[in-house]
Protein backbone atom coordinates (compact mmCIF):
# COMPACT_ATOMS: atom_id res chain seq x y z
CA UNK A 1 0.00 0.00 0.00
CA UNK A 2 2.79 2.42 0.88
CA UNK A 3 4.49 1.70 -2.48
CA UNK A 4 1.18 2.29 -4.26
CA UNK A 5 0.70 5.62 -2.51
CA UNK A 6 4.24 6.64 -3.41
CA UNK A 7 3.65 5.66 -7.03
CA UNK A 8 0.45 7.73 -7.12
CA UNK A 9 2.27 10.74 -5.67
CA UNK A 10 5.09 10.47 -8.21
CA UNK A 11 2.63 10.02 -11.06
CA UNK A 12 0.66 13.04 -9.90
CA UNK A 13 3.80 15.16 -9.73
CA UNK A 14 4.81 14.32 -13.32
CA UNK A 15 1.24 14.54 -14.61
CA UNK A 16 0.32 17.96 -13.20
CA UNK A 17 0.26 19.82 -16.54
CA UNK A 18 -1.90 17.10 -18.13
CA UNK A 19 -4.25 16.96 -15.14
CA UNK A 20 -4.69 20.71 -15.17
CA UNK A 21 -5.48 20.67 -18.89
CA UNK A 22 -8.30 18.21 -18.18
CA UNK A 23 -9.79 20.23 -15.34
CA UNK A 24 -8.21 17.98 -12.70
CA UNK A 25 -6.08 19.44 -9.93
CA UNK A 26 -3.93 18.07 -7.14
CA UNK A 27 -4.43 19.89 -3.83
CA UNK A 28 -3.87 19.45 -0.14
CA UNK A 29 -2.25 20.81 2.98
CA UNK A 30 0.59 19.96 5.32
CA UNK A 31 0.10 20.84 8.99
CA UNK A 32 2.89 19.74 11.31
CA UNK A 33 4.41 20.98 14.53
CA UNK A 34 6.43 20.12 17.60
CA UNK A 35 4.20 19.46 20.59
CA UNK A 36 4.41 18.89 24.32
CA UNK A 37 1.49 16.61 25.26
CA UNK A 38 0.32 15.12 28.55
CA UNK A 39 -2.79 13.78 30.26
CA UNK A 40 -2.51 13.78 34.04
CA UNK A 41 -5.09 13.71 36.82
CA UNK A 42 -6.52 10.34 35.75
CA UNK A 43 -9.03 8.64 38.02
CA UNK A 44 -6.58 5.73 38.23
CA UNK A 45 -3.19 7.28 38.98
CA UNK A 46 -1.28 4.56 37.14
CA UNK A 47 -2.91 5.73 33.89
CA UNK A 48 -1.44 9.24 34.00
CA UNK A 49 0.39 10.25 30.83
CA UNK A 50 3.39 12.38 31.72
CA UNK A 51 4.48 15.17 29.41
CA UNK A 52 6.32 14.05 26.29
CA UNK A 53 7.54 15.71 23.13
CA UNK A 54 6.43 14.62 19.68
CA UNK A 55 6.04 15.86 16.14
CA UNK A 56 2.30 15.99 15.53
CA UNK A 57 0.24 16.06 12.37
CA UNK A 58 -2.81 18.32 12.23
CA UNK A 59 -4.89 16.47 9.61
CA UNK A 60 -2.56 16.85 6.61
CA UNK A 61 -4.28 15.83 3.38
CA UNK A 62 -3.58 15.04 -0.26
CA UNK A 63 -6.37 15.14 -2.81
CA UNK A 64 -7.29 15.05 -6.47
CA UNK A 65 -10.46 16.66 -7.78
CA UNK A 66 -11.91 17.79 -11.05
CA UNK A 67 -15.02 18.39 -13.10
CA UNK A 68 -16.32 18.08 -16.63
CA UNK A 69 -19.05 20.16 -18.29
CA UNK A 70 -21.48 17.76 -19.93
CA UNK A 71 -24.01 20.26 -21.27
CA UNK A 72 -25.33 23.70 -20.44
CA UNK A 73 -26.01 23.71 -16.72
CA UNK A 74 -24.91 20.12 -16.10
CA UNK A 75 -21.47 18.97 -15.02
CA UNK A 76 -19.87 15.90 -13.46
CA UNK A 77 -17.29 16.16 -10.71
CA UNK A 78 -15.22 13.98 -8.42
CA UNK A 79 -12.91 14.13 -5.41
CA UNK A 80 -10.41 11.62 -3.99
CA UNK A 81 -8.91 12.75 -0.69
CA UNK A 82 -6.53 10.99 1.69
CA UNK A 83 -5.23 11.97 5.10
CA UNK A 84 -1.53 11.31 4.78
CA UNK A 85 -0.07 11.62 8.32
CA UNK A 86 3.45 12.65 7.24
CA UNK A 87 4.70 12.36 10.83
CA UNK A 88 4.29 8.56 10.88
CA UNK A 89 2.49 7.49 7.65
CA UNK A 90 -0.42 5.86 9.44
CA UNK A 91 -3.38 7.87 8.16
CA UNK A 92 -6.25 9.37 10.14
CA UNK A 93 -7.82 6.05 11.15
CA UNK A 94 -4.51 4.82 12.48
CA UNK A 95 -2.45 1.75 11.82
CA UNK A 96 -4.09 -1.60 12.36
CA UNK A 97 -3.70 -3.15 15.81
CA UNK A 98 -4.45 -6.64 14.52
CA UNK A 99 -2.20 -9.11 16.31
CA UNK A 100 -1.33 -6.78 19.17
CA UNK A 101 -2.05 -8.39 22.52
CA UNK A 102 -2.87 -7.16 26.00
CA UNK A 103 -2.98 -9.19 29.21
CA UNK A 104 -6.63 -9.95 28.48
CA UNK A 105 -6.18 -10.76 24.80
CA UNK A 106 -6.12 -9.02 21.46
CA UNK A 107 -6.29 -5.24 21.53
CA UNK A 108 -9.67 -3.89 20.47
CA UNK A 109 -9.30 -2.45 16.96
CA UNK A 110 -11.51 0.52 17.85
CA UNK A 111 -8.48 1.98 19.64
CA UNK A 112 -6.13 1.78 16.66
CA UNK A 113 -2.55 2.90 17.10
CA UNK A 114 -1.37 5.81 15.00
CA UNK A 115 2.18 5.89 16.31
CA UNK A 116 3.35 2.45 15.15
CA UNK A 117 3.58 2.41 11.35
CA UNK A 118 4.98 -1.12 11.33
CA UNK A 119 1.58 -2.48 12.35
CA UNK A 120 -0.16 -1.39 9.15
CA UNK A 121 -0.56 1.30 6.51
CA UNK A 122 -2.95 4.16 5.91
CA UNK A 123 -5.92 3.65 3.61
CA UNK A 124 -6.13 5.48 0.32
CA UNK A 125 -9.18 7.81 -0.05
CA UNK A 126 -9.86 7.69 3.70
CA UNK A 127 -11.23 11.26 3.66
CA UNK A 128 -14.30 12.49 1.70
CA UNK A 129 -14.10 10.83 -1.73
CA UNK A 130 -17.03 10.84 -4.14
CA UNK A 131 -18.40 11.34 -7.66
CA UNK A 132 -21.43 13.43 -8.53
CA UNK A 133 -23.53 15.57 -10.85
CA UNK A 134 -24.51 19.22 -10.39
CA UNK A 135 -26.90 21.54 -12.16
CA UNK A 136 -29.50 24.21 -11.55
CA UNK A 137 -31.48 21.66 -9.54
CA UNK A 138 -28.65 21.17 -7.03
CA UNK A 139 -26.09 18.41 -6.72
CA UNK A 140 -26.08 14.71 -5.95
CA UNK A 141 -23.03 12.63 -5.09
CA UNK A 142 -22.08 9.11 -4.00
CA UNK A 143 -19.13 7.83 -1.98
CA UNK A 144 -17.45 8.26 1.40
CA UNK A 145 -18.51 11.48 3.11
CA UNK A 146 -18.75 13.37 6.40
CA UNK A 147 -22.20 13.25 7.95
CA UNK A 148 -23.42 15.60 10.70
CA UNK A 149 -20.36 15.94 12.93
CA UNK A 150 -18.63 18.86 11.15
CA UNK A 151 -21.79 20.73 10.17
CA UNK A 152 -21.22 23.41 12.82
CA UNK A 153 -18.17 24.65 10.87
CA UNK A 154 -18.94 26.95 7.92
CA UNK A 155 -15.82 26.34 5.84
CA UNK A 156 -16.56 29.25 3.55
CA UNK A 157 -15.97 31.86 6.28
CA UNK A 158 -14.46 29.85 9.16
CA UNK A 159 -16.74 31.68 11.58
CA UNK A 160 -16.43 28.94 14.18
CA UNK A 161 -12.91 27.92 13.27
CA UNK A 162 -10.77 26.71 16.15
CA UNK A 163 -7.11 25.77 16.44
CA UNK A 164 -5.09 24.11 13.71
CA UNK A 165 -4.18 21.19 15.98
CA UNK A 166 -7.26 20.84 18.18
CA UNK A 167 -10.95 21.58 17.66
CA UNK A 168 -14.16 21.81 19.64
CA UNK A 169 -14.98 18.31 18.35
CA UNK A 170 -13.07 17.28 21.46
CA UNK A 171 -16.36 17.59 23.37
CA UNK A 172 -18.94 17.55 20.59
CA UNK A 173 -19.93 14.27 18.93
CA UNK A 174 -17.56 11.64 17.55
CA UNK A 175 -15.72 11.11 20.81
CA UNK A 176 -15.86 8.53 23.57
CA UNK A 177 -17.42 9.41 26.90
CA UNK A 178 -16.01 6.35 28.63
CA UNK A 179 -12.94 4.19 28.34
CA UNK A 180 -13.95 0.81 29.72
CA UNK A 181 -13.51 -1.60 26.79
CA UNK A 182 -11.02 -4.39 27.88
CA UNK A 183 -12.01 -4.03 31.55
CA UNK A 184 -9.44 -1.33 32.33
CA UNK A 185 -11.73 0.55 34.69
CA UNK A 186 -12.10 -0.50 38.32
CA UNK A 187 -15.90 -0.78 38.45
CA UNK A 188 -16.16 -2.54 35.09
CA UNK A 189 -13.31 -4.91 35.99
CA UNK A 190 -14.88 -5.78 39.33
CA UNK A 191 -18.28 -6.50 37.79
CA UNK A 192 -16.64 -8.48 35.01
CA UNK A 193 -14.58 -10.70 37.30
CA UNK A 194 -17.54 -11.19 39.65
CA UNK A 195 -19.57 -12.65 36.77
CA UNK A 196 -16.65 -14.85 35.70
CA UNK A 197 -15.82 -16.11 39.21
CA UNK A 198 -19.35 -16.99 40.35
CA UNK A 199 -19.49 -20.47 38.75
CA UNK A 200 -15.75 -21.05 39.37
CA UNK A 201 -16.06 -20.58 43.15
CA UNK A 202 -19.19 -22.72 43.34
CA UNK A 203 -17.57 -25.53 41.34
CA UNK A 204 -14.42 -25.35 43.50
CA UNK A 205 -16.38 -25.69 46.76
CA UNK A 206 -18.70 -28.31 45.32
CA UNK A 207 -21.66 -26.81 47.13
CA UNK A 208 -23.59 -23.54 46.94
CA UNK A 209 -23.29 -22.17 50.48
CA UNK A 210 -24.72 -18.86 51.77
CA UNK A 211 -21.18 -17.37 51.76
CA UNK A 212 -20.29 -18.25 48.16
CA UNK A 213 -21.48 -14.85 46.93
CA UNK A 214 -19.56 -13.06 49.70
CA UNK A 215 -16.35 -14.88 48.83
CA UNK A 216 -16.87 -14.30 45.11
CA UNK A 217 -17.54 -10.57 45.47
CA UNK A 218 -14.58 -10.00 47.80
CA UNK A 219 -12.18 -11.80 45.45
CA UNK A 220 -13.67 -10.14 42.33
CA UNK A 221 -13.37 -6.68 43.88
CA UNK A 222 -9.73 -7.29 44.79
CA UNK A 223 -8.82 -8.89 41.44
CA UNK A 224 -10.68 -6.23 39.46
CA UNK A 225 -9.02 -3.36 41.34
CA UNK A 226 -5.60 -4.96 40.91
CA UNK A 227 -6.18 -5.45 37.19
CA UNK A 228 -7.37 -1.86 36.79
CA UNK A 229 -4.19 -0.69 38.53
CA UNK A 230 -2.15 -2.42 35.84
CA UNK A 231 -0.73 -5.24 37.98
CA UNK A 232 0.61 -8.35 36.26
CA UNK A 233 -1.22 -11.71 36.41
CA UNK A 234 1.40 -12.98 38.90
CA UNK A 235 0.82 -9.98 41.18
CA UNK A 236 -2.94 -10.37 40.88
CA UNK A 237 -2.74 -14.06 41.84
CA UNK A 238 -0.46 -13.31 44.79
CA UNK A 239 -2.95 -10.77 46.10
CA UNK A 240 -5.85 -13.16 45.53
CA UNK A 241 -4.08 -15.90 47.48
CA UNK A 242 -3.82 -13.61 50.48
CA UNK A 243 -7.46 -12.69 50.03
CA UNK A 244 -8.54 -16.33 50.04
CA UNK A 245 -6.65 -17.02 53.27
CA UNK A 246 -8.22 -14.00 54.97
CA UNK A 247 -11.71 -14.92 53.80
CA UNK A 248 -11.74 -18.57 54.89
CA UNK A 249 -10.15 -17.58 58.21
CA UNK A 250 -13.03 -15.23 58.99
CA UNK A 251 -14.95 -16.90 61.86
CA UNK A 252 -18.37 -16.26 60.36
CA UNK A 253 -17.40 -17.56 56.92
CA UNK A 254 -15.51 -20.53 58.41
CA UNK A 255 -18.56 -21.49 60.47
CA UNK A 256 -20.83 -21.56 57.43
CA UNK A 257 -18.27 -23.57 55.44
CA UNK A 258 -18.01 -26.17 58.22
CA UNK A 259 -21.80 -26.41 58.42
CA UNK A 260 -21.64 -27.45 54.76
CA UNK A 261 -18.97 -30.06 55.32
CA UNK A 262 -15.89 -28.00 54.41
CA UNK A 263 -12.99 -27.05 56.66
CA UNK A 264 -11.46 -23.61 56.03
CA UNK A 265 -8.28 -25.35 54.89
CA UNK A 266 -10.15 -27.47 52.34
CA UNK A 267 -12.10 -24.48 51.07
CA UNK A 268 -8.97 -22.34 50.80
CA UNK A 269 -7.06 -25.01 48.91
CA UNK A 270 -9.96 -25.65 46.52
CA UNK A 271 -10.51 -21.95 45.78
CA UNK A 272 -6.78 -21.28 45.39
CA UNK A 273 -6.40 -24.14 42.93
CA UNK A 274 -9.45 -23.00 40.98
CA UNK A 275 -8.09 -19.43 40.76
CA UNK A 276 -4.78 -20.73 39.42
CA UNK A 277 -6.55 -22.69 36.69
CA UNK A 278 -8.92 -19.80 35.90
CA UNK A 279 -6.06 -17.30 35.69
CA UNK A 280 -4.23 -19.48 33.19
CA UNK A 281 -7.30 -19.22 30.97
CA UNK A 282 -8.42 -15.63 31.65
CA UNK A 283 -5.02 -14.25 30.73
CA UNK A 284 -4.46 -16.64 27.81
CA UNK A 285 -5.70 -14.97 24.59
CA UNK A 286 -8.23 -16.98 22.66
CA UNK A 287 -9.49 -19.26 25.44
CA UNK A 288 -13.20 -19.46 26.13
CA UNK A 289 -12.86 -17.84 29.57
CA UNK A 290 -10.66 -15.08 28.16
CA UNK A 291 -13.27 -14.32 25.51
CA UNK A 292 -16.03 -14.45 28.12
CA UNK A 293 -14.28 -11.86 30.29
CA UNK A 294 -13.63 -9.59 27.30
CA UNK A 295 -17.24 -9.83 26.14
CA UNK A 296 -18.56 -9.16 29.62
CA UNK A 297 -16.34 -6.07 29.90
CA UNK A 298 -17.60 -4.81 26.56
CA UNK A 299 -21.17 -5.53 27.59
CA UNK A 300 -20.82 -3.38 30.72
CA UNK A 301 -19.32 -0.68 28.53
CA UNK A 302 -22.26 -0.85 26.14
CA UNK A 303 -24.67 -0.62 29.06
CA UNK A 304 -22.88 2.27 30.79
CA UNK A 305 -21.08 4.00 27.92
CA UNK A 306 -22.26 6.47 25.30
CA UNK A 307 -22.36 6.18 21.50
CA UNK A 308 -21.99 9.46 19.58
CA UNK A 309 -23.41 9.79 16.08
CA UNK A 310 -21.69 11.65 13.30
CA UNK A 311 -18.42 10.85 11.59
CA UNK A 312 -17.10 9.88 8.15
CA UNK A 313 -19.35 7.19 6.70
CA UNK A 314 -18.95 4.77 3.81
CA UNK A 315 -21.72 4.05 1.28
CA UNK A 316 -23.29 7.54 1.31
CA UNK A 317 -25.67 9.20 -1.12
CA UNK A 318 -26.02 12.97 -0.59
CA UNK A 319 -28.22 15.64 -2.18
CA UNK A 320 -27.82 19.40 -1.74
CA UNK A 321 -30.27 22.01 -3.02
CA UNK A 322 -29.14 25.15 -4.83
CA UNK A 323 -28.82 28.25 -2.66
CA UNK A 324 -32.16 29.93 -1.98
CA UNK A 325 -31.30 33.39 -0.70
CA UNK A 326 -28.36 31.95 1.23
CA UNK A 327 -30.22 28.86 2.48
CA UNK A 328 -29.31 25.38 1.30
CA UNK A 329 -30.77 22.07 2.42
CA UNK A 330 -28.69 18.89 2.53
CA UNK A 331 -29.95 15.36 2.86
CA UNK A 332 -27.73 12.28 3.15
CA UNK A 333 -28.24 8.56 3.67
CA UNK A 334 -25.73 5.84 4.40
CA UNK A 335 -26.17 2.11 4.41
CA UNK A 336 -23.89 -0.51 5.92
CA UNK A 337 -23.21 -3.92 4.47
CA UNK A 338 -23.55 -5.96 7.68
CA UNK A 339 -27.36 -6.09 7.51
CA UNK A 340 -29.03 -9.20 8.82
CA UNK A 341 -26.40 -10.21 11.36
CA UNK A 342 -27.65 -11.15 14.80
CA UNK A 343 -27.60 -8.75 17.76
CA UNK A 344 -27.23 -8.37 20.71
CA UNK A 345 -23.55 -9.28 20.45
CA UNK A 346 -22.95 -8.94 24.21
CA UNK A 347 -25.28 -11.64 25.54
CA UNK A 348 -22.74 -12.93 28.11
CA UNK A 349 -23.61 -10.06 30.41
CA UNK A 350 -26.45 -11.33 32.60
CA UNK A 351 -28.37 -8.07 32.13
CA UNK A 352 -28.17 -8.48 28.34
CA UNK A 353 -29.09 -12.16 28.14
CA UNK A 354 -32.78 -11.54 27.46
CA UNK A 355 -33.57 -13.75 24.46
CA UNK A 356 -35.99 -11.11 23.23
CA UNK A 357 -33.08 -8.72 22.72
CA UNK A 358 -31.57 -10.89 19.98
CA UNK A 359 -32.74 -9.81 16.53
CA UNK A 360 -31.53 -9.11 13.02
CA UNK A 361 -29.84 -5.73 12.87
CA UNK A 362 -30.43 -3.16 10.15
CA UNK A 363 -27.70 -0.48 10.36
CA UNK A 364 -28.26 2.69 8.35
CA UNK A 365 -28.17 6.43 8.95
CA UNK A 366 -29.73 9.64 7.66
CA UNK A 367 -28.85 13.32 7.97
CA UNK A 368 -30.84 16.48 7.31
CA UNK A 369 -29.02 19.83 7.50
CA UNK A 370 -30.28 23.38 6.91
CA UNK A 371 -27.39 25.75 6.20
CA UNK A 372 -27.62 29.54 5.90
CA UNK A 373 -24.75 31.79 4.79
CA UNK A 374 -25.36 35.39 3.81
CA UNK A 375 -23.54 38.70 4.35
CA UNK A 376 -21.28 37.55 7.14
CA UNK A 377 -23.95 35.60 9.02
CA UNK A 378 -23.95 31.81 9.36
CA UNK A 379 -26.60 29.54 10.86
CA UNK A 380 -27.19 25.81 10.67
CA UNK A 381 -29.43 23.12 12.06
CA UNK A 382 -28.34 19.52 11.61
CA UNK A 383 -30.22 16.33 12.51
CA UNK A 384 -28.76 12.81 12.44
CA UNK A 385 -30.30 9.37 12.99
CA UNK A 386 -28.13 6.23 13.22
CA UNK A 387 -30.26 3.11 13.13
CA UNK A 388 -28.81 0.01 14.83
CA UNK A 389 -25.30 1.47 15.21
CA UNK A 390 -23.25 -1.55 14.22
CA UNK A 391 -20.44 -0.87 16.68
CA UNK A 392 -22.98 -1.43 19.47
CA UNK A 393 -23.82 -4.98 18.39
CA UNK A 394 -27.58 -4.45 18.38
CA UNK A 395 -27.68 -3.08 21.93
CA UNK A 396 -28.96 0.27 20.64
CA UNK A 397 -32.09 0.63 18.53
CA UNK A 398 -30.80 4.01 17.42
CA UNK A 399 -28.68 7.03 18.28
CA UNK A 400 -29.63 10.59 17.37
CA UNK A 401 -27.98 13.98 17.28
CA UNK A 402 -29.24 17.52 16.92
CA UNK A 403 -26.84 20.41 16.46
CA UNK A 404 -27.56 24.13 16.06
CA UNK A 405 -24.91 26.75 15.27
CA UNK A 406 -24.87 30.50 14.75
CA UNK A 407 -22.00 32.84 13.94
CA UNK A 408 -21.34 36.27 12.52
CA UNK A 409 -18.78 38.94 11.76
CA UNK A 410 -19.00 41.88 14.16
CA UNK A 411 -16.41 43.71 12.09
CA UNK A 412 -14.34 42.57 9.08
CA UNK A 413 -11.67 41.48 11.58
CA UNK A 414 -13.77 40.12 14.46
CA UNK A 415 -16.06 37.09 14.40
CA UNK A 416 -17.73 34.81 16.94
CA UNK A 417 -20.09 31.89 17.09
CA UNK A 418 -21.94 29.47 19.34
CA UNK A 419 -22.94 25.80 19.00
CA UNK A 420 -25.39 23.67 20.96
CA UNK A 421 -25.65 19.89 20.59
CA UNK A 422 -27.77 17.11 22.08
CA UNK A 423 -27.09 13.42 21.51
CA UNK A 424 -29.44 10.59 22.49
CA UNK A 425 -28.96 6.81 22.75
CA UNK A 426 -32.11 4.68 22.52
CA UNK A 427 -31.49 1.12 23.73
CA UNK A 428 -32.88 -2.08 22.32
CA UNK A 429 -36.37 -2.06 23.85
CA UNK A 430 -36.06 -5.66 25.07
CA UNK A 431 -33.20 -4.71 27.38
CA UNK A 432 -35.39 -2.41 29.45
CA UNK A 433 -32.92 0.50 29.67
CA UNK A 434 -33.95 4.16 29.55
CA UNK A 435 -32.30 6.56 27.11
CA UNK A 436 -28.84 8.08 27.48
CA UNK A 437 -28.76 11.85 26.83
CA UNK A 438 -25.83 14.26 26.65
CA UNK A 439 -25.74 18.01 25.89
CA UNK A 440 -22.76 20.18 24.94
CA UNK A 441 -22.14 23.76 23.90
CA UNK A 442 -19.29 25.77 22.38
CA UNK A 443 -18.40 29.45 22.05
CA UNK A 444 -15.62 30.56 19.75
CA UNK A 445 -14.23 33.86 18.52
CA UNK A 446 -11.32 35.33 16.65
CA UNK A 447 -9.79 38.72 15.96
CA UNK A 448 -7.28 39.89 13.36
CA UNK A 449 -4.93 42.41 14.92
CA UNK A 450 -3.22 42.97 11.58
CA UNK A 451 -3.21 41.34 8.12
CA UNK A 452 -0.60 38.91 9.46
CA UNK A 453 -1.65 38.26 13.08
CA UNK A 454 -4.86 36.55 14.21
CA UNK A 455 -5.88 35.07 17.58
CA UNK A 456 -8.58 32.40 17.95
CA UNK A 457 -10.15 31.31 21.24
CA UNK A 458 -12.61 28.52 22.04
CA UNK A 459 -14.37 27.42 25.22
CA UNK A 460 -16.63 24.37 25.28
CA UNK A 461 -18.50 22.30 27.85
CA UNK A 462 -19.80 18.74 27.68
CA UNK A 463 -22.47 18.56 30.36
CA UNK A 464 -22.98 15.55 32.62
CA UNK A 465 -24.62 12.70 30.75
CA UNK A 466 -27.96 11.27 31.80
CA UNK A 467 -27.43 7.50 31.81
CA UNK A 468 -30.63 5.40 31.78
CA UNK A 469 -32.57 8.24 33.36
CA UNK A 470 -30.01 9.01 36.08
CA UNK A 471 -27.66 11.99 35.88
CA UNK A 472 -24.01 10.92 36.07
CA UNK A 473 -22.51 13.77 38.09
CA UNK A 474 -18.92 12.97 37.13
CA UNK A 475 -19.23 12.53 33.35
CA UNK A 476 -18.75 16.10 32.09
CA UNK A 477 -15.75 17.90 30.63
CA UNK A 478 -14.54 21.38 29.70
CA UNK A 479 -12.37 22.34 26.73
CA UNK A 480 -10.32 25.51 26.27
CA UNK A 481 -8.02 26.46 23.41
CA UNK A 482 -6.11 29.56 22.36
CA UNK A 483 -4.31 29.78 19.01
CA UNK A 484 -2.17 32.52 17.52
CA UNK A 485 -1.60 32.54 13.75
CA UNK A 486 1.13 34.43 11.92
CA UNK A 487 0.50 34.60 8.17
CA UNK A 488 3.53 34.34 5.92
CA UNK A 489 1.65 34.22 2.62
CA UNK A 490 -1.77 33.41 1.20
CA UNK A 491 -0.96 29.70 1.52
CA UNK A 492 1.43 29.48 4.49
CA UNK A 493 1.22 30.36 8.16
CA UNK A 494 2.84 29.59 11.50
CA UNK A 495 0.74 28.81 14.57
CA UNK A 496 1.09 28.46 18.32
CA UNK A 497 -1.69 26.57 20.14
CA UNK A 498 -2.48 25.84 23.77
CA UNK A 499 -5.36 23.45 24.42
CA UNK A 500 -6.68 21.53 27.39
CA UNK A 501 -9.53 19.11 28.10
CA UNK A 502 -10.55 18.95 31.77
CA UNK A 503 -12.36 15.63 32.33
CA UNK A 504 -14.44 14.80 35.38
CA UNK A 505 -13.79 11.44 37.07
CA UNK A 506 -15.96 9.33 34.73
CA UNK A 507 -15.26 11.17 31.46
CA UNK A 508 -12.60 10.39 28.88
CA UNK A 509 -12.77 13.15 26.27
CA UNK A 510 -9.67 13.84 24.19
CA UNK A 511 -8.45 16.10 21.39
CA UNK A 512 -10.19 15.26 18.14
CA UNK A 513 -7.00 15.61 16.11
CA UNK A 514 -3.99 13.76 17.55
CA UNK A 515 -5.14 12.82 21.01
CA UNK A 516 -2.88 12.34 24.02
CA UNK A 517 -1.12 8.99 23.80
CA UNK A 518 -1.67 6.00 26.07
CA UNK A 519 1.06 5.30 28.66
CA UNK A 520 2.55 2.52 26.50
CA UNK A 521 3.06 5.02 23.68
CA UNK A 522 1.09 2.95 21.19
CA UNK A 523 -2.23 4.75 21.08
CA UNK A 524 -2.82 8.33 19.97
CA UNK A 525 -6.38 8.60 18.75
CA UNK A 526 -9.50 10.64 19.28
CA UNK A 527 -11.20 7.59 20.74
CA UNK A 528 -8.89 7.03 23.69
CA UNK A 529 -8.05 8.96 26.83
CA UNK A 530 -7.59 7.72 30.41
CA UNK A 531 -10.77 8.22 32.40
CA UNK A 532 -10.61 11.44 34.40
CA UNK A 533 -7.33 12.60 32.82
CA UNK A 534 -6.80 16.12 31.47
CA UNK A 535 -5.18 16.03 28.01
CA UNK A 536 -3.02 19.15 27.58
CA UNK A 537 -1.16 20.32 24.49
CA UNK A 538 1.23 23.10 23.58
CA UNK A 539 2.21 23.07 19.91
CA UNK A 540 4.27 25.27 17.62
CA UNK A 541 3.74 24.40 13.98
CA UNK A 542 3.41 25.33 10.35
CA UNK A 543 0.52 25.03 7.91
CA UNK A 544 1.01 25.07 4.13
CA UNK A 545 -1.82 24.75 1.62
CA UNK A 546 -1.20 23.76 -1.98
Amino acid sequence: MQRSLLACAVLAAFALPTLADNGVVVYGKMTLGVEAASATGATLANQNIERRMRVTDGASTLGIRGSEEISDGLSAYFQIETQIKPDDSCGFAGCSTTGKMSSLGQVDDRYASITSPHTGASRFANRPSFVGLRGGWGQIQFGRMDMYYEKHVPNELHLLRTGLNTTALAVLGSNQLTNAVAANDTVVAQKTFNAALTPIITNALGVNTPVNAIITKALADGIGAAYAEGKTPAQILAGAAGGVTALVSNPNIAAVLMQNGLTPQQAGAAIGGALQVAASQVFAPGTALNQQVLNQARAYTVQNGFYFVGHRYNNVIQYRTPSMGGLTVLGAYHTREEKGQDGVAYVLDPSLSNAGATRKIDPWGAELTLHYMQKGVFASLSLMHDNDPYAMGGALDSAQGIKAAYGMYFTPNTRAGVVFERQINKYNAALGFDDNVRDAWVISGSHKFSPKIEVIGTYAVALDAEMHGVKNRESGAKYAQLTGIYTLSARTNLFLTYAKVANEAEAAYNFYVSGAVQPNGDIQSAQFSPRGANPTSIQLGMNHNF
